[in-house]
């Protein structure tokens, strides 16, 4: 545990935009608090002094029962630094804050000293980006689907035409048909280039997480879902057992396994079949499930589908093609967050994958 050098400490304070603060863990009260502690909670720094718990009445109230483990985390444990994020709720509005806090000893007695930062405009733009990533990659999906179909058919019409046009000589023709063929092709070939070079990003870049709702996170894809042409020709839903699931971890990247495997219920799901997103939430532990009543995973093809092989690859029941890396990258996004991944399944009945993930 490190000494206290409170003079060099209150000096930085009072020139920091940021909150500093020094507290007292046997005496329950503040040894120091700079100005910016009262800009951050919006209370006078005579009112935080004489009165502490008032700090506590203005954090959000999904988020008090986290803040007070956070505090006893701190207390019981010695020596490493803390970072915590959480929120303040006022009356028109929620700010995020973010604390970073560690122990040290001045004279025998056990101090928390740390800072405070006001992170609400970048946890927005966090959440922004998140959304805005998240749905770039259901609409490439959408994409895929919506092309494939009219693609398809311009190729297959222009295929049927060359016969009749062979007969007339004419080379001219039988060349355009041959370009439009070419660029169907390459068409359908290029947005699934998109999608998979999309997914491989997300599991060659370093996790980052962070505390948040994976309720509203998970509906909101849905909610994506369901808006476009695929949800109307599947009946895709989601569920919880909590309106609210606080966990840490990449949002970005972990929505892009969700992404993903929702894509795979719907290409072995037969139209308006069922697909069902479910959370659940356990004392150490959350478990996500996506579920679908498709064709199934033949036994055969099970053991290889998180290794990359290439026997496991199958095209969808309309003829999607197979990245063949996704089922690989996706344990390993499960992996960096520490989590487990495994599935069921039974062929004409479907497929249900479960991922388990520490609180």
């Amino acid at each position: 545990m490190v000494e206290l050098n409170k003079a060099l400490f209150c000096n930085l304070g009072d020139r920091s935009v940021d909150g500093y603060f020094i507290f007292n863990c046997t005496a329950q009260n503040f040894s120091y608090l700079n100005k910016s502690i009262s800009n951050i909670w919006e209370l006078g720094l005579d009112e935080i002094m004489a009165n502490p718990r008032l700090l506590a009445e203005q954090v959000h109230t999904e988020d008090l029962t986290h803040v007070i483990s956070c505090y006893q985390e701190c207390v019981e444990e010695d020596g490493t630094e803390k970072k915590y994020e959480f929120r303040l709720l006022f009356a028109d509005r929620e700010k995020y804050v973010r604390v970073i806090v560690f122990v040290v000893a001045d004279g025998g007695v056990k101090y928390l000293v740390g800072t405070v930062e006001d992170t609400t405009v970048m946890r927005h733009n966090k959440i922004h980006i998140e959304q805005i990533n998240a749905r770039k990659n259901i609409t490439l999906e959408v994409l895929a689907h919506d092309l494939k179909e009219p693609l398809g058919m311009m190729k297959l019409t222009a295929s049927s035409m060359e016969d009749g046009i062979a007969q007339t000589g004419d080379e001219q023709m039988m060349n355009s048909l041959a370009f439009i063929k070419e660029m169907c092709e390459r068409n359908l070939l290029l947005v699934r280039s998109m999608i998979n070079r999309e997914f491989l990003k997300s599991s060659i870049v370093e996790i980052g997480k962070e505390r948040a709702d994976l309720v509203w996170e998970l509906r909101d894809v849905v909610r994506f879902y369901k808006r476009s042409k695929l949800g109307k020709m599947k009946n895709i839903k989601f569920t919880s057992a909590a309106e609210h699931i606080y966990l840490r971890l990449d949002s970005m990247k972990f929505l892009q396994v969700i992404n993903n495997l929702i894509s795979n219920a719907i290409k072995f799901t037969a139209d308006y079949g069922n697909i069902t997103l479910h959370a659940e939430e356990y004392e150490s532990t959350v478990l996500i499930t996506v579920a679908d009543d498709g064709i199934g995973i033949p036994e055969e093809l099970q053991a290889g589908l998180f290794n990359h092989l290439p026997e496991t690859l199958r095209p969808g029941l309309k003829g999607e093609e197979s990245g063949g890396f996704g089922m690989g990258i996706i344990k390993a996004i499960v992996d960096l967050h520490r989590g487990k991944i495994w599935f069921k399944s039974k062929i004409g009945v479907g497929t249900t994958f479960y991922i388990e993930l520490p609180k």
